[in-house]
């Protein structure tokens, strides 16, 4: 990956660059940042080499002309995500008509192909890679007076993916127009060749497709029929997808905490819980309602733990449905104290069952704690060798097969094997292109054998490219320390205390909470002492 990136800049210095002249035969991944509800700060424009080029357009105060001519013009496509709304933003905000703007999603649609909500959802299922959508990046100040790396590879990573993504689906679209019969493919190269749609002659998208919003389908019933294969996918997705969509959190207008209660068979309080989860015990015949006020169920069997101590009492009060920070109680956003991003690679015992560190704030209290998150993100990645965020590893699997073809090709001429003379030409061709050479004779086989023979050279790649989620490292790293996952809970709960100052925590909330309610399983043996040692309470 090859980013273009400057501060800022005069003219039109951006396109001085030979790289950058390179439109991907007329072809652009195309993504934009700003900071709330501000004018667009960053465009970013990819290439199908590689070759990311970033804008500071909120820096340089204006959109140069050679920019503006690229933007404009119709015949070249700007692939993306929300790119038409993006296209509009510009326009808006810094008078620059966007036109050839296409939502992939559309273009997945309609030719029948999946279409899911997020840009990550669509990278999961078009190119096999998981792409961390840390809200902190994508909300961080893009009018910072430098960018971090960090922001400087998350907005490289979403224009790259997104013309990725395109290609995908145009070769699945072929690949699909190739098991018709050869009258069919006439009829369509016919109506790709005369086409009124200037980027239907061009590129062979469907008419009508480009410069529209994308319209989600009516019933997920036709995307599921349409693609059988990633229906799994498509389920998990979905769940998070509000989460995925850029610039917005999705708010709670109604309360979370319902406060009703469930007891034990004798009438000891277990703990409060909202109103759908007692009416499960109901429906499912595991207890019966004692009363209306507060809504009240008793179970008809004895649970595997009781509320006791501190710790228990803490989820059997009432719990008040008002920002924790400020005390307001309009409008919330739930705030895992400890990021889902690192919980997800706990132990089971640690996160079943146990909801100490979900808490309400109001939109701007959670924007500001998100903001500060990423300060300990940073110390974590330092201190544990944990990148916030890692390389393509769909790049890593190119360079990979290149590696591989490009031997076996060395290793068949140099050998001499019996191959049809086509086949043998294609070998020729492919080592040519990437050795350079413009003849093949047996001594340079033979060193370019031996070289790419050697395991180093394959190691390298594989180098270069490996990578593990930021936050399956950091927890790794604590499962090894001392203080275990314990002690990276107690990280977190101290710095939310430290940078947020919360005047209405409820009652009892505690930075040891995790490690007293562990004790106390132990104690019982209700806890294995792999995970015991995992979360720190033995060595």
């Amino acid at each position: 990956m090859t980013l273009l990136y400057e501060a800022s800049c005069s003219g039109d210095c951006y396109f001085k660059r030979p790289s950058c002249s390179d439109l991907s035969e007329g072809v652009l991944g195309f993504d934009c940042e700003w900071v709330n509800e501000g004018p667009v700060s960053l465009l970013q424009l990819a290439t199908f080499n590689g070759v990311c080029a970033l804008f500071r357009i909120g820096k340089i105060g204006y959109i140069p002309d050679k920019l503006k001519e690229l933007l404009s013009n119709k015949r070249i496509l700007k692939v993306g995500v929300a790119s038409f709304e993006d296209g509009r933003k510009i326009l808006k905000d810094h008078g620059c008509q966007v036109n050839g703007t296409l939502d992939i999603r559309t273009l997945a649609t309609n030719v029948q192909l999946p279409s899911l909500k997020s840009l990550a959802a669509m990278s999961l299922e078009y190119l096999g890679l998981e792409m961390d959508k840390i809200i902190e990046l994508r909300c961080g100040d893009w009018e910072a007076s430098t960018l971090t790396d960090e922001q400087v590879t998350y907005a490289a990573c979403d224009a790259i993916a997104s013309i990725f993504i395109y290609q995908k689906i145009i070769q699945r679209m072929q690949k699909a127009r190739q098991k018709l019969t050869l009258w069919k493919r006439f009829t369509i190269f016919l109506r790709t060749k005369f086409s009124r749609d200037v980027n239907t002659r061009i590129h062979g998208v469907p008419a009508g497709i480009v410069d529209t919003r994308f319209k989600a389908p009516r019933s997920s019933t036709s995307s599921t029929s349409n693609a059988n294969n990633t229906s799994n996918i498509i389920k998990t997705l979905n769940r998070s997808s509000s989460a995925e969509c850029k610039n917005t959190i999705p708010t709670r207008n109604k309360p979370l905490y319902h406060n009703c209660y469930l007891q034990a068979p004798d009438g000891e309080i277990l703990c409060t819980c909202d109103r759908k989860k007692a009416e499960w015990y109901i429906g499912k015949g595991l207890g019966e309602l004692v009363q209306t006020d507060p809504y009240t169920v008793k179970l008809n069997f004895e649970p595997s733990g009781r509320a006791l101590g501190e710790v228990g009492q803490y989820y059997t009060q009432v719990k008040v449905n008002q920002c924790v920070v400020c005390g307001c109680t309009d409008k919330f956003i739930r705030k895992n104290v400890v990021p889902r991003e690192y919980r997800k690679y706990f132990p089971l015992v640690m996160k079943a069952h146990q909801s100490h560190d979900v808490l309400l704030l109001c939109p701007s209290c959670h924007e500001i704690s998100n903001n500060n998150d990423l300060q300990l993100r940073r110390k974590l990645a330092d201190l544990c060798d944990a990148p916030l965020i890692g390389p393509l590893t769909h790049m890593r699997d190119k360079y990979m097969s290149n590696f591989r073809k490009l031997q076996s090709a060395v290793k068949v001429l140099k050998q001499g094997l019996p191959i049809p003379q086509r086949r043998r030409e294609e070998f020729e061709i492919y080592i040519q292109e990437h050795t350079g050479q413009k003849e093949i004779t047996p001594v340079m086989l033979d060193t370019l054998y031996e070289r790419l023979k050697t395991a180093p050279i394959q190691q390298a790649i594989s180098n270069q490219f490996k990578y593990q989620p930021h936050g399956l490292k950091v927890v790794q790293f604590f499962q090894r320390q001392e203080g275990g996952l314990v002690e990276l809970e107690r990280m977190w709960r101290e710095h939310f205390l430290t940078t947020m100052k919360p005047k209405h925590l409820p009652n009892l909330w505690s930075v040891r909470h995790n490690q007293e309610r562990l004790i106390m399983r132990q104690a019982q043996n209700r806890i294995e002492p792999q995970d015991a040692k995992i979360a720190g309470l033995m060595k």
